[in-house]
């Protein structure tokens, strides 16, 4: 039996099937504001206290940062620090190029193949170094910026079969506008095992509400269908959507 990896959401774990299966690259889309950060260092912070070895990989907030929202949000960010590490990446080229020297990975390739290859290089070092089980990349979009992708389905397949052959369940933060909320054409969509959507929807006329939806999740029977998204105490949980019409 496949094992499966929870997010810890209180009632979303049962909608799609127990968890996420081992080894699947799961994206989670949603626009500015719908806390796909706070959901990805959830699903992290919680497995971490369960056990297993989680690798944060950020590419835009430095990890104090991170974890000084995580703070104000009512979790216990000092609980899971054995099992939960960061790797900053928050200064993008500056860091990767510092890193070349001991990563003993000079090339001749282009600059973007080049930097490529040192952030491969730091991730299966530390990897192996610590024996991850959960990757995070905080964002995917970062990371195309700094890789510079031209052939996005080209370069897209390639790193994620990359992450697939690391072994991790790996979680890719990513941002859509939202108006493309419902807009599948990015090719990490296509390619990625599973989608998570998060989105605001408008309830009343000035109330919002966060949800979320298993769009997709390979080798999973799962609900397709929107929860509302509550925070409380520290903790995650769904509910059934309630639309605006009902209010």
């Amino acid at each position: 039996m496949q094992e499966l990896v929870p997010t810890h959401i209180k009632g979303f774990d049962e909608a799609i099937g127990g968890g996420v299966p081992q080894g699947h690259v799961v994206l989670l889309r949603g626009a500015a504001g719908t806390m796909k950060s706070t959901v990805a260092y959830y699903i992290a912070h919680w497995n971490a206290l369960a056990g297993r070895r989680v690798l944060y990989v950020t590419l835009e907030q430095s990890p104090r940062s991170i974890l000084g929202q995580m703070f104000e949000l009512g979790m216990d960010v000092n609980k899971p620090s054995r099992n939960l590490h960061f790797l900053d990446l928050s200064k993008g080229r500056e860091q990767l190029a510092a890193a070349s020297q001991w990563l003993n990975l000079y090339s001749s390739a282009g600059e973007s193949h080049r930097l490529e290859a040192l952030l491969r290089g730091h991730i299966e070092r530390t990897q192996r170094a610590g024996g991850y089980s959960i990757l995070v990349l905080d964002s995917w979009d970062a990371l195309e910026v700094l890789l510079e992708f031209t052939e996005t389905r080209l370069d897209t397949f390639r790193l994620l079969e990359w992450l697939r052959g690391l072994g991790l369940t790996c979680f890719l933060v990513t941002e859509v506008a939202p108006l493309e909320d419902d807009d599948s054409s990015q090719e990490v969509e296509y390619l990625s095992d599973a989608i998570v959507n998060l989105r605001l929807d408008l309830t009343g006329p000035n109330e919002f509400q966060r949800r979320i939806q298993c769009m997709k999740m390979r080798g999973v029977c799962h609900s397709s269908d929107f929860f509302t998204l509550i925070y409380d105490a520290g903790g995650f949980e769904i509910a059934k959507a309630i639309s605006g019409g009902e209010l």
